[in-house]
């Protein structure tokens, strides 16, 4: 029996993950502060995608911002774009948000708030979560 319940709860515990993640990046939207950030590192992770449109590859894009207080505060997101050599000189800037309490939990401007990403997650996250909380058919045939 133990078997059977410990997938149950690592898939409930993942479901719920994705609403946490997809609820906080709509906070970020609603109560978090803006800011700018300076571009620090541009790396290119991996080979070509295999999506349907060639050329393509994924970024890691590292960013730092300073609080109100002096704190420098390190972040990153990851982005998919063209083969075309990037490079991190310092002087770029991208607007990020993050929240005041916690401001280690940042992300870019562009992708936080009421869209279809925070939305899907929280809907996937739901259906996981709803799927292994509820209860299941015993089998009494076997006793």
């Amino acid at each position: 029996m133990k078997r059977k319940l410990l997938p149950r709860i690592f898939i409930t515990l993942l479901g719920a993950a994705l609403i946490l993640w997809g609820a906080g990046k709509i906070a970020l939207g609603i109560i978090g502060e803006p800011e700018k950030a300076v571009i620090t590192h541009i790396r290119r992770e991996g080979g070509e995608r295999t999506d349907i449109k060639p050329g393509r590859y994924t970024y890691n894009i590292s960013y730092t911002f300073t609080l109100p207080d002096g704190k420098e505060i390190n972040g990153f997101t990851k982005q998919i774009g063209d083969g075309v050599y990037r490079k991190a000189d310092g002087t770029s800037t991208v607007q990020i948000r993050y929240l005041p309490g916690f401001p280690y939990f940042s992300a870019l401007e562009k992708e936080v708030g009421m869209g279809a990403g925070p939305l899907v997650l929280i809907v996937v996250g739901g259906v996981l979560v709803f799927l292994m909380v509820r209860p299941t058919k015993v089998d009494n045939r076997r006793k």
